[in-house]
C-alpha cells in the first residue's frame, strides 16, 4: 500500500461522501472502491461485533487496495477500549494512510495514534460535550485533516432525543474551530434511515447552512444524494462566473462595483473563486 500521506490528505480534504463498510465484510471492500463515493471507511468500531474485530483486522491485512488506497479511511475503536492498540497495528501492518478516530476528547487521544503509527492521517469523529469543549485542540493536532460530527453518539451523551437548538450550536463551533485551525470544512453524521431520500436531502441542506463539507454515508444508495447535496448548484456556478467576468471587465481590480443590482465587491469574488474551485474538485 501506498505512503504517500500528502496525496491522503488531499482526497481527505476534498471529500464530500465517506462511505462505510463493515469491517469483518472484506467482499464489500471492492464493490465499495467501485462506486462514486469519495471515500470508503472499513469500519472496525459500531459495524462489527466484539466477537468479529480479530476478523476485520485480519481482513484488512489481507486486502489489496491497489490504486484504490488512497481513498481508503479505518474506523478504529477509540482510545478508551481493548481494541484499540490491536488496530493500530493492524492497520499500520496494511499500510494504511488515513483513520477515523471515533470518541476523541483531546490532544492526546490523537498523540496515541502518533505514537502506534506515524504520519498516518486522522479524522477525529466529535460525540461527546468534552470533545466539542475540546475540538479546537484536537482540529490543532498535526495529524489532524477534518473533524467529523457524530450527532448520533452527541445527542445520547447529552440526553437529546432528536435534532434541535443543542446540536446548533455543536455545528457552529465545529465549523468555527475546524476554519481557526485552517482545516477543511467538517463531516456532518450519518442519516441512519437511509432509504429516505427527503430527510437526507433536509440534513444535508442543514449541514450546508453551518458550512459544513461532506456527509458519512452508510448505504450506497446514499451516495448520489450526498454528491449531489454538497456540490455547487447550477445557480452558484452560473453566479461566480456571472460574478468573475463582471471582476475581468474592470481589469481583476475589485473595490466594490455593481453587478445587476449587486454590490461585488472582494470578499464576494473571493466566494466566488472558491465555488468555481470546488465545481473544479468535485468533477
Amino acid at each position: 500500500m501506498s505512503d504517500d500521506r500528502t496525496k491522503v490528505s488531499q482526497a481527505i480534504g476534498r471529500a464530500r461522501t465517506f462511505l462505510f463498510v463493515p469491517g469483518d465484510r472484506p467482499e464489500r471492500f471492492s464493490k465499495a472502491l467501485a462506486t462514486a463515493a469519495d471515500m470508503v471507511v472499513i469500519d472496525f468500531e459500531d459495524a462489527v461485533a466484539p466477537s468479529k474485530k480479530a476478523d476485520a483486522r485480519e481482513a484488512l491485512k489481507s486486502f489489496e487496495a491497489g490504486a484504490g488506497i488512497e481513498r481508503i479511511v479505518v474506523r478504529i475503536n477509540a482510545t478508551t477500549t481493548s481494541d484499540f492498540e490491536k488496530d493500530l497495528n493492524a492497520c499500520g501492518a496494511a499500510g494504511v494512510g488515513a483513520l477515523m478516530l471515533p470518541k476523541a476528547e483531546g490532544r492526546e487521544d490523537v498523540g496515541r495514534i502518533a505514537s502506534g503509527v506515524g504520519k498516518v492521517r486522522v479524522i477525529a469523529l466529535v460525540e461527546s460535550a468534552l470533545g466539542l469543549e475540546r475540538c479546537g485542540e484536537i482540529a490543532r493536532q498535526p495529524l489532524v485533516d477534518r473533524i467529523a460530527f457524530g450527532s448520533i453518539d452527541y445527542r445520547l451523551d447529552l440526553g437529546i432525543p432528536e435534532d434541535g437548538p443543542a446540536l446548533a450550536t455543536a455545528r457552529s463551533q465545529i465549523v468555527f474551530q475546524s476554519r481557526l485551525a485552517s482545516i477543511a470544512a467538517p463531516i456532518e453524521g450519518v442519516t441512519a434511515a437511509y432509504n429516505d431520500g427527503e430527510l437526507l436531502l433536509s440534513d444535508i441542506a442543514v449541514a450546508r447552512s453551518f458550512g459544513f463539507g461532506g456527509k458519512l454515508a452508510i448505504h450506497p444508495c446514499q451516495i448520489e444524494v450526498i454528491n449531489y447535496g454538497f456540490a455547487p448548484s447550477e445557480a452558484e456556478v452560473a453566479w461566480a462566473k456571472r460574478i468573475l467576468a463582471a471582476a475581468e471587465e474592470t481589469g481583476g481590480e475589485v473595490g466594490a462595483v455593481s453587478l445587476n443590482g449587486e454590490m461585488i465587491d472582494r470578499p464576494v469574488l473571493l466566494r466566488a473563486e472558491r465555488i468555481l474551485e470546488r465545481t473544479e474538485e468535485v468533477r
